[in-house]
């Protein structure tokens, strides 16, 4: 047996490391005295669906004493691993979810027996404070949090040595972790540190959840939430792979014309700021957009974003914009989803089910649809329902602007949506405007957008911008009361509380941006609900990707509308009694075909 140690603020961490079946005895004595321990495993790769995925080790343990399993090694020490989880009441990971998959695509243990007796600390660091680090908040990576609520030099030394392991190995980073030996020792102190770290972290965290996150039920909710989300990324989604490779091809086709246009100007690479800014200059254009300061560039460089390129006015310019935009969504969109597929052809997208500051949902990975075209079936059509099914979309109705006037109790807003009236021309007729501004307007106050943003989108002057949002205050005058209310709350706590018990950091003297977080957190905590609810009602096989005020899912054909209208039932919620209505649109077999549809409607 490999025995390692590590000094964790002047305490020490004992990591007994097995390396026979012998050493499996000591190991399952340990598991024996121990109702909850942290647990982590580590892989080949992130992708758990993919051919060849392998867990190479297991590891359990207290803050002071962890065992690392390597469970590549054979069925012995993979079966051990198995009793231990089982025999456990409780586990303490980090990103459990992940685990959840790996332990159950590699040791066959299904995620709905592990899920329930799962604490993760990711979200318990959300419920305490969801900044990331760059809005000077902790974070949420485990890195992150051991060096803000454990030790800086821990997470530097331990979490931080990946990095020096591949260059070690003369590897990557992103292939060391099927290349490096089991039982270097270095990677075995960053592993056999990770249960520690997350048994540790949920010590403190756990006590550090606000008093009326937990009496809410806040950490129950957010863990059965995503257990709901592991399954629906389990499940994955069917793609059209030759569609997918059409677009490739035609977008390859589009980025080499417009590269061969780039050329004519003496561009050899229109990815290279550096080419592209001596070819301007030497036409005269000047330049004066820089990139932010840094160590090496004290000053900044000169910048040549897509904003510059715009401003230019010039044939090359259009076609370094054109080019780049040809490679950004054929990589993005079209490969991320072919390289990313399993032996099934479905992709699995990670759904980050707490997320961003204000704790709504994101998808990253293989399907990152937050950046998908909004009201086009261009990406969306590669995704397909499963054979013999049709998709689905169901979504909210005007989710947040009702959430803002169940609140606000503002008389106009609420009768608006009590008599069926038409919110957005009632904003645009008491500003004079067209009905699509007064709809950004509307959209804007919701998001935390002022007159400059409404320039911007609307392209009108500042005047004209100013006036239609002094318009809104006038109309909806409720709403400017209670958004008073939330930024003094603000000022005078540092947070906003949602109606389901979240706190939430407002920046000192962004207190105009309280509104926004509570209307932001509220609205995702009514997707969140829907989604326990349909999860309740057996409805998770068939859901396949949330998207803030929107579900989608694959039906049977000949079932859908019942299947729709039952689900769309299910979701419709009642806010401080205004309804926020789900509605169901249907298409064919492709998700593109539902926004299809919907936009003939229109």
């Amino acid at each position: 047996m490999i025995q390692l140690a590590y000094r964790l603020k002047g305490h020490p961490v004992a990591i007994h490391v097995v390396e026979s079946e012998r050493d499996l005895r000591a190991f399952e004595e340990f598991i024996s005295r121990h109702r909850i321990l942290g647990f982590d495993t580590e892989t080949t790769s992130l992708e758990w669906w993919a051919e060849g995925f392998r867990c190479r080790l297991a590891q359990f343990g207290t803050g002071a004493e962890t065992w690392v399993i390597p469970v590549e090694l054979g069925p012995a020490f993979a079966e051990a691993v198995r009793r231990a989880l089982r025999r456990l009441e409780w586990l303490v990971a980090h990103n459990g979810t992940f685990d959840l998959h790996v332990i159950e695509q590699t040791l066959g243990i299904a995620m709905e027996e592990l899920a329930p007796k799962m604490w993760d600390t990711s979200l318990l660091a959300h419920l305490v404070d969801p900044r990331a680090v760059r809005e000077k908040g902790p974070g949420l990576k485990l890195e992150e949090l051991t060096k803000y609520y454990i030790c800086e030099k821990a997470a530097d030394e331990v979490k931080g040595s990946m990095k020096g392991i591949a260059k070690k190995h003369k590897t990557t980073k992103d292939r060391i972790w099927s290349e490096v030996p089991l039982f270097d020792e270095d990677y075995l102190l960053y592993s056999g540190m990770d249960p520690a770290l997350a048994y540790r972290l949920f010590q403190i965290l756990y006590r550090l959840v606000p008093f009326l996150s937990r009496e809410r039920g806040l950490i129950g909710w957010e863990h059965r939430l995503a257990h709901v989300t592991a399954k629906m990324e389990r499940t994955g989604y069917l793609i059209d792979v030759e569609y997918a490779q059409l677009r490739c091809g035609e977008l390859t086709d589009e980025q080499e014309k417009w590269e061969g246009v780039a050329n004519t100007f003496g561009v050899e690479n229109p990815n290279s700021s550096q080419q592209l800014i001596e070819v301007f200059e030497s036409f005269g254009l000047k330049l004066t957009k820089r990139t932010k300061p840094s160590k090496n560039h004290p000053n900044g460089q000169l910048a040549m974003d897509d904003d510059v390129l715009s401003g230019l006015k010039h044939p090359l310019a259009d076609a370094v914009i054109k080019a780049r935009r040809a490679g950004k969504w054929r990589k993005t969109w079209f490969e991320r989803a072919l390289n990313g597929r399993g032996p099934d052809n479905r992709v699995h997208g990670s759904i980050n089910s707490l997320q961003a500051r204000t704790s709504r949902m994101s998808i990253s990975g293989s399907i990152p649809a937050q950046t998908f075209p909004s009201g086009d079936g261009y990406v969306r059509h590669m995704f397909l329902a499963d054979e013999g099914h049709v998709s689905c979309s169901i979504d909210f109705g005007n989710m947040e602007l009702r959430y803002l006037a169940a609140f606000s109790r503002d008389p106009t807003m609420l009768d608006a949506f009590l008599n069926g009236r038409d919110l957005h021309q009632i904003t645009a007729d008491a500003a004079g405007v067209p009905r699509k501004i007064g709809k950004m307007a509307n959209f804007l106050t919701v998001y935390g957008g002022g007159w400059a943003a409404l320039m911007e989108q609307a392209g009108v002057d500042e005047e004209t911008a100013r006036a239609v949002l002094n318009a809104f205050a006038k109309t909806y005058p409720g709403v400017g009361a209670f958004g008073k209310r939330l930024a003094d709350e603000a000022r005078k706590t540092g947070f906003v509380w949602t109606a389901t018990g979240r706190r939430l950091p407002v920046d000192a003297g962004k207190w105009f941006r309280a509104l926004n977080y509570f209307i932001q957190g509220g609205s995702r905590d009514v997707t969140a609900r829907a989604l326990l609810k349909l999860d309740e009602a057996g409805f998770t096989p068939y859901m396949r990707l949330p998207i803030h005020d929107e579900i989608v899912f694959s039906f049977p054909k000949n079932e859908a509308p019942e299947m729709a209208r039952e689900a769309a039932k299910i979701m419709a919620f009642p806010v401080q009694g205004l309804l926020i209505p789900a509605d169901a649109e249907i298409g064919e077999r492709s998700w593109g075909s539902v926004l299809e549809l919907e936009a003939s409607k229109h």
